[in-house]
């Protein structure tokens, strides 16, 4: 009888572990499927797509920009993971190094960057 019992609770402890495990999962995905969409509308804001100044496409898309802040710490390490898997260092880098620096507040130890890559460079030295 304390068998079956020990038994039945150590399978419920599995299955919440597993449901948790998963819960966790998709919120991550839908933290960076955010994170990407807002970033999308932010690059192809019609109005300033014609601008070399980056603050201009977060002043365009105040709601979207905001939208990624609330992402927090969850979307802080999406926003430094993709940063760092991409393979280009355009407005899009520069626009998730941004968000990162506003997400990190005074834990952001890089002062002077000049794109996306470059914060995440010196971030990466600074951090290590």
């Amino acid at each position: 009888m304390i068998r079956k019992r020990i038994a039945s609770g150590a399978v419920m402890l599995c299955t919440a572990w597993t449901l948790l495990a998963c819960s966790n999962q998709a919120e991550s995905q839908d933290v960076s499927s955010k994170i990407e969409s807002n970033l999308q509308q932010i690059v192809n804001a019609p109005e300033v797509l014609t601008s070399s100044n980056p603050g201009d496409y977060i002043a365009a898309n105040t709601d979207a920009y905001a939208q990624i802040l609330d992402t927090g710490e969850e979307g802080l390490n999406v926003l430094i993971q993709q940063l760092d898997s991409s393979s280009n260092d355009g407005l899009k880098e520069w626009l998730m190094a941004q968000a990162s620096t506003e997400l990190l507040g005074e834990r952001n130890s890089v002062e002077n960057w000049q794109s996306g890559k470059d914060w995440l460079r010196q971030y990466k030295m600074k951090v290590e």
